[in-house]
């Protein structure tokens, strides 16, 4: 799937370091606390100080544009996980999961919601019934 990000960075300015630096970081920020290296290994094991790591990683906007698009790459190899997890939450009837999937797909959008009655409203077996009389109806008049 093509990334619908545009992160712009290009790679001939990177200073020495920058590219492993970068992946070290999204690493950093994608493990658990307690199982990551801290910042100041990470500087260590690159040979750098981490007064420069640290700049690279607030001030260089091109080592951030860069270190955002390895991690949106992250992200999209999760991708087929996270639909899964959206398809599992439909099945189990969650109406914000059928939501995010109308929005995905097109069927609802942003300024639209869905409403559920839940007090006042006809009862599931008053709306069974009321869908198979138009069904019924439905089928009379088209024969």
């Amino acid at each position: 799937m093509a990334n619908k990000h545009n992160f712009k960075y290009d790679e001939s300015k990177f200073q020495p370091k920058q590219r492993e630096a970068a992946i070290a970081l999204v690493e950093y920020e994608f493990t658990p606390k307690g199982q990551r290296k801290t910042k100041e290994e990470i500087a260590e094991d690159l040979g750098v100080d981490r007064k420069t790591l640290y700049n690279w990683d607030n001030k260089d906007p091109n080592f951030i544009a860069y270190k955002n698009y390895l991690a949106s790459e992250f992200m999209d190899s999760h991708l087929a996980f996270v639909y899964k997890k959206l398809i599992d939450s439909i099945e189990r009837g969650s109406t914000r999961g059928i939501e995010l999937y109308l929005k995905r797909i097109g069927d609802l959008d942003q300024n639209s919601e869905i409403t559920i009655k839940q007090d006042g409203g006809l009862s599931f077996e008053e709306r069974k019934a009321a869908l198979q009389e138009r069904i019924s109806k439905a089928k009379q008049g088209g024969e």
